[in-house]
């Protein structure tokens, strides 16, 4: 089987990490793009077939080099995965027009600008493009509009990428919920037990779900909630509820 070229957004840590080393473990070259820059080095240098660029996804510009940078490292593209964002605060906070157009530049404009920039590529060798949502895209806590409104985007972008690129490019998207990137972090047993599943998410969960999805041939225009069934429990604050529904 011929490697495959992987870009990834946000590799340097985190999900993106994770991504980055499974696409590694399974044979394929993978280039990826980061702003921080002595991390990620650190992370490219161990690992032959991984290459780094760096910059911000919010600039087109460096958009446009990292796609070039990618094509002269890897000689193909087969995947793009958007996975950067950031979470800026909201309206309670006084977040401005610049400082929520940034967000969407991030989490929602590059995805756009990156698919387009590696669509010949992806139509000629019948690629996938996988996009990182997130739960907040249909659930919120106050002061979050700016993130919401990338995740929210992000999935409103795949199912018109997918109908626009298919059948040559499948386009699927997965909206994470709980995900600790922190391995020494410490989870308290009410964290833990409030999640059906019974344990806080890692990388590997979504990185798993990535593979599944770059592999199979059929599913395209989807988003895919991983968060260890939190957005199937129903949760109410108060007496109220239980009044009203007791027998």
């Amino acid at each position: 089987m011929m490697s495959r070229g992987v870009l990834v957004t946000g590799g340097g840590h985190g999900i993106g990490r994770q991504i980055c080393l499974d696409f590694l473990e399974a044979g394929d070259r993978v280039c990826f793009m980061d702003f921080d820059e002595e991390r990620s080095k650190e992370f490219a240098e161990g690992h032959p077939q991984l290459f780094y660029f760096y910059g911000d996804v919010a600039d087109p510009e460096s958009l446009n080099s990292f796609v070039s940078f990618a094509i002269e490292k890897l000689r193909r593209i087969d995947v793009l995965i958007n996975n950067a964002c950031r979470g800026n605060h909201g309206i309670l906070s006084g977040l401005d027009y610049e400082g929520f157009d940034y967000v969407l530049s991030v989490g929602l404009k590059a995805p756009y600008e990156l698919s387009r920039l590696c669509k010949d590529e992806l139509i000629r060798n019948r690629g996938r493009i996988i996009n990182i949502a997130s739960t907040r895209a249909f659930q919120s806590e106050p002061d979050s509009e700016a993130y919401a409104s990338a995740k929210g985007g992000i999935v409103a972008l795949t199912h018109a990428l997918a109908v626009s690129l298919g059948p040559d490019v499948l386009v699927n998207c997965i909206a994470p919920g709980w995900i600790n990137v922190d391995e020494h972090a410490e989870l308290s047993r009410e964290d833990i037990a409030a999640i059906p599943a019974g344990k806080v998410g890692n990388p590997r969960d979504i990185s798993g779900m990535v593979q599944y999805l770059c592999g199979q041939d059929f599913m395209t225009g989807e988003t895919i909630t991983i968060d260890g069934g939190m957005n199937k429990r129903m949760i109410y604050h108060g007496d109220w509820y239980w009044q009203y529904n007791a027998d």
